[in-house]
């Protein structure tokens, strides 16, 4: 969006301007309860008139938190300025590139081209062309030179035969090129002496699939329909053929995460009283949409928001957790059970060596001693071997057998 109120003198409308004054201060407001800092930076509507001072005082008493409305800067666009890191937060048309650093929050409303022509400059074919036109994309708009750069190409215009301007001044720019929500109560970019255009009989007289062959080469953009008597300006007494792009909230990668999780779930949940102030500017603010289609990665705050009813990982895993634990639990059970089961035998082993131990103490007075002794030292040998083996286990109930086949000898020697 822009403003050509310097140039035109032309004002905006108190109803569009209160809503987008709305929608700056839900941002400003939000995004300034960071801890970590207390002003926050954020590049302003091209075209926004608002009272700064009604404004600062709304922000501190919400947030506590200075802000400060970033100046624009000469030959620097938002996302320039964005990216650079000298603002916070800005819009941008989803069909511009991807700039690093650069993370969307939600897009906001819908952009849609209005193309306007100066009286007496025509684009049908065999007629004027954009070669050594005077070109003014309004708010030096990614989307308005993508559209530009393409109707070139349709008429074989070279890039260097483009005469973009940086100013407009009327009666002498050729062509405005403004991306904006429909508002038909404002037309601010409007000025008399121009007509708007419709893409159908204009750039693409001789092809009617031109527009659908711009939304292939750029999918963010759509084909899109200015019904008739929509604004009541020149060029739009009847439908205007067009295009479209999301129009997105952005913000920097650097931006606490916090910051960016409650922007977000106040513009979400808020959204039916700011629709109510201005349909065109906030039907567009939604969580259900693809992040895939959107030319930025989403900020960590919006995408902790947009997830948060999200099962968790346990939430998600629970019955397969459940099953590991189980099977875990069982397979514990088992060795425990396994491991008994073992002790028992080797404590039953055990006993039997004990039982031959005191039978051959029972024969002392009936038999030969030294025959009785040699039974204990192969007793002692078949012990130690299946200790060995691991047959027996070298506990207490080992050491016992021990003492008692040394008792057994003692009393069985001369």
């Amino acid at each position: 969006m822009f403003h050509l109120k310097n140039t035109l003198n032309k004002p905006t409308s108190s109803e569009t301007a209160r809503a987008l004054s709305l929608l700056v201060i839900c941002v400003l407001t939000l995004s300034g309860c960071s801890s970590a800092d207390d002003e926050l930076r954020v590049y302003p509507l091209s075209y926004q008139q608002m009272d700064p001072e009604a404004m600062e005082a709304i922000f501190e008493q919400r947030s506590g938190v200075r802000m400060r409305l970033a100046k624009p800067i000469s030959g620097v666009s938002a996302l320039d300025a964005l990216a650079r890191g000298e603002v916070d937060l800005t819009l941008v048309e989803n069909s511009t590139p991807f700039e690093s650093g650069v993370r969307a929050v939600l897009p906001t409303y819908k952009s849609v081209l209005h193309l306007l022509a100066r009286d007496g400059f025509s684009l049908q074919q065999g007629q004027q062309s954009l070669k050594g036109a005077s070109i003014y994309v309004a708010n030096d708009s990614k989307a308005g030179k993508t559209f530009i750069e393409l109707a070139a190409q349709r008429q074989h215009v070279a890039a260097d035969d483009l005469h973009l301007v940086s100013e407009f001044v009327p009666g002498e720019t050729d062509l405005i090129v403004y991306f904006g929500p429909i508002t038909p109560s404002n037309h601010a970019w409007y000025y008399p002496g121009y007509r708007l255009l419709s893409l159908n009989d204009s750039l693409a007289a001789s092809n009617r699939d031109h527009l659908e062959g711009i939304r292939h080469l750029v999918p963010q953009m759509r084909v899109t329909v200015i019904p008739s008597r929509t604004y009541d300006l020149p060029g739009n007494e009847g439908p205007i053929a067009s295009l479209e792009v999301d129009t997105l909230l952005v913000t920097r990668k650097a931006v606490p995460e916090a910051v960016i999780y409650e922007l977000t779930k106040t513009l979400i949940q808020q959204k039916p009283r700011f629709t109510a102030i201005a349909p065109a500017l906030f039907s567009g603010l939604t969580e259900n949409f693809d992040p895939m289609d959107l030319n930025f990665p989403l900020h960590r705050g919006a995408r902790r928001f947009l997830n948060r009813d999200e099962p968790s990982f346990l939430e998600r895993y629970a019955e397969t957790i459940n099953m590991l634990v189980y099977l875990a639990f069982l397979l514990l059970t088992s060795l425990v059970g396994i491991s008994r089961w073992r002790a028992q035998r080797k404590k039953d082993r055990i006993d039997t060596f004990y039982t031959r131990v005191l039978a051959i103490r029972e024969r002392a007075d009936g038999e030969d001693s030294d025959f009785l002794l040699a039974e204990l030292d192969a007793l002692e040998k078949e012990a130690f071997e299946s200790l060995i083996a691991e047959k027996l286990a070298a506990d207490e109930s080992f050491r016992i057998f021990t003492e008692l086949l040394s008792r057994a000898r003692a009393e069985l020697k001369p």
